[in-house]
């Protein structure tokens, strides 16, 4: 926070002051048995005004007492930031007053939103793709950092698997093969099909050609929910001692084997998302279109929690989902 440039020089003054306040709250939290300060309201209840308007004056005493723990913990921080600058001016300031009241107020509303880096997603998703391939001579082949360089990826691989194995469980209820996970994947094995032939399913409109692509698409669907963990391949036993992968896909997962392994499900799925032939419907353009701009919005004003991921739309049944990959 030293204008030595050790913070950065070009880290904006209102978030090295966030920062500062950020920091202050984990201190705060560590003293405080992992609890927020306290915002000082109560919610309407059920009760008679004496003990309501008593309640709330307790509530107001506590609030201002860990509104000044909290104070003085940012006052704290300041002073090691200025003994540590060796004279070098300090690039963040004290807080007013009000500035600390709003975010005692609202940081019991915190949230920390990791993701992963494209390439990692695309990469977990279809490692048999040509385009991550080192021997590959085609132009769109692609040369990414391995995985492992990217901080906390294991954790943030773990939190994803089990976000989107919970979602699973909430399907969409008037009609669950309308659910925006299942047209997702469809739609990703639309990219691996490119990846292999250079073009998306469906641009030969004959019949043969059509249902050829379409089966095509289903094994890659199901090769993206194995990659996804919520299918697998089962080992079979060979005469050696030694597991072999065969060729089936099995899941525990009730509403992926319903809807996606099975056969006239997940191959209706699949020829539906080839019949489009990666055609553009300006409708869904400008819905996504909208969503996305309230996206920057959040992003630019620094206000509201953006969405976490991937936004998917399915315009048949006018349903969305966000989901982590």
């Amino acid at each position: 926070a030293a204008d030595d440039g050790s913070a950065g020089p070009n880290v904006p003054a209102n978030v090295l002051q966030f920062q500062l306040l950020v920091l202050a709250l984990q201190r705060f939290l560590s003293k405080n048995d992992n609890y927020p300060p306290l915002e000082g309201t109560i919610p309407d209840m059920t009760s008679d005004t004496a003990r309501y308007v008593a309640l709330q004056e307790a509530y107001q005493r506590q609030a201002e007492m860990d509104r000044g723990t909290f104070t003085n913990f940012v006052k704290e921080i300041l002073q090691q930031c200025k003994f540590k600058s060796n004279g070098s001016k300090v690039r963040v300031a004290m807080p007013t007053e009000e500035e600390i009241i709003t975010f005692c107020k609202n940081c019991r509303h915190l949230r920390l939103l990791e993701t992963r880096p494209l390439f990692a997603e695309y990469n977990l998703q279809d490692p048999t793709s040509p385009r991550f391939s080192a021997n590959s001579s085609s132009r769109t082949s692609l040369q990414y950092p391995d995985a492992s360089s990217i901080p906390n990826f294991d954790k943030l691989l773990s939190d994803a698997r089990e976000d989107l194995q919970s979602q699973t469980y909430d399907p969409y209820e008037t009609d669950p093969i309308q659910t925006p996970l299942l047209w997702w994947m469809a739609l990703r094995a639309c990219h691996a099909f490119y990846d292999r032939h250079g073009e998306y399913p469906g641009k030969d409109d004959r019949e043969l050609a059509l249902e050829a692509d379409a089966k095509e698409v289903h094994t890659l669907t199901l090769e993206i929910a194995v990659n996804l963990g919520l299918a697998s391949k089962p080992t079979a036993s060979t005469g050696d001692g030694v597991g072999e992968k065969d060729g089936a896909v099995e899941s525990e997962n009730d509403f992926i084997k319903s809807y996606l392994l099975d056969e006239a499900q997940g191959g209706n799925l699949a020829r539906e998302v080839v019949r489009y032939n990666e055609a553009e419907i300006h409708n869904i353009a400008a819905i996504l279109g909208g969503v996305a701009s309230q996206e920057a919005v959040k992003l630019i004003t620094g206000q509201y929690v953006p969405l976490d991921d991937t936004f998917v739309y399915n315009g048949i049944a006018s349903v969305a989902g966000v989901y982590r990959f």
